[in-house]
């Protein structure tokens, strides 16, 4: 069981914690994966414009609770990292790989 676990959580996203959140709605499943690619892109795009920290704050915080609804645990830890002061080149270049290995996924998914 543990190893079941660990296998699911080095996914980009974790399809089990994706299926309690939408009910076992496979449509939906796609839906909100396909949301979540193109905002989450929309919002680092904002968060790499950003001008203050507490813009900063309202986009890192946006993409790691949008990732945490749907189990992309890797970008929701790189955005928390980030969550409340601007962010370094290293930290979003995270962010970025993380955001990117999981649309990767979420597009062998979905299509």
């Amino acid at each position: 069981m543990q190893a079941l676990k660990q296998q699911e959580n080095d996914r980009p996203v974790d399809l089990v914690h994706l299926a309690r959140q939408t009910m076992g709605d496979r449509e939906l499943e796609r839906e909100v994966l396909s949301l979540f690619v193109n905002q989450s892109r929309q919002h680092l795009r904002r968060l790499r414009e950003a001008k203050s920290q507490s813009e900063c704050k309202m986009m890192a915080h946006t993409i790691k609770g949008s990732a945490r609804g749907l189990g992309a645990w890797q970008v929701a830890s790189a955005a928390e990292a980030i969550e409340g002061r601007i962010p370094s080149r290293s930290e979003l270049a995270r962010l970025e790989g993380a955001m990117d290995e999981a649309a990767i996924y979420i597009g062998d998914l979905i299509n």
